[in-house]
């Protein structure tokens, strides 16, 4: 596990192949001013990854990213019993086993609200993605559509190059063409860029260091005419 800001926020990648390729998948730990833990995008749970959360603090809250990204939730379940639970949009119908305590929007749940930034990103007829900005640690905390592909293997960054986001942070072209309404996405990405961000934590890739936003208006020139 790794901590990205000193006692605030950590990730853990797991394996996640596309395309053959493993572009790995990554959960996210934010600690919050209760001292609890909010776990988002939950990932393999581990005996390892049990431990060292305990160490950390207590489970409070875990959310979902979207619709799709739910394979490892029934562990957390039943390892975390006392936890809130909250679905991404249209998860809660596909995920009936689970108790939800309710769904994610673009209105920050009262449950942390003042200390994250939230909203829902619109526009994707795939899924709609959870999104968190973390402003002590300067941190967006974004969904599957973005992706940066510079380093691991050979194979990882020759995917990268094929998709377009080896040098630079981009979205996919699989990606580019589920978006049915560019309005609904514009307008998400632009109350994103009012947020305290410098740094990305994407669901999948690398992480993005530094001048977060202007690499995200860079990931949209045929939404955002840059």
């Amino acid at each position: 596990m790794i901590e990205w800001q000193a006692n605030r926020l950590w990730y853990q990648s797991d394996d996640y192949r596309c395309f053959g390729v493993n572009i790995g998948q990554r959960m996210m730990i934010v600690r919050l001013e209760s001292g609890e833990l909010l776990i988002h995008n939950p990932t393999t749970l581990t005996e390892d990854i049990r431990q060292h959360i305990a160490k950390l603090g207590t489970v409070s809250i875990i959310t979902t990213v979207n619709s799709h990204l739910h394979a490892a939730l029934s562990d957390w379940w039943l390892a975390y019993p006392d936890a809130y639970f909250y679905s991404a949009p249209g998860l809660a119908s596909v995920r009936t086993d689970i108790g939800f305590d309710g769904t994610l929007n673009s209105t920050t749940s009262p449950r942390w609200k003042g200390q994250l930034y939230q909203t829902i990103v619109r526009g994707n007829d795939r899924s709609e993605d959870v999104v968190f900005c973390d402003p002590l640690s300067k941190t967006l905390l974004f969904g599957e559509s973005i992706l940066w592909l510079n380093e691991g293997s050979l194979g990882r960054q020759l995917a990268g190059k094929l998709l377009g986001c080896h040098n630079q942070a981009s979205i996919p072209f699989y990606h580019q063409m589920s978006v049915k309404e560019r309005n609904l996405l514009r307008w998400s990405l632009q109350e994103i860029l009012t947020w305290p961000f410098e740094h990305i934590l994407p669901v999948h890739g690398d992480p993005i260091w530094f001048d977060g936003k202007k690499k995200l208006a860079n990931a949209y020139p045929w939404l955002l005419g840059h």
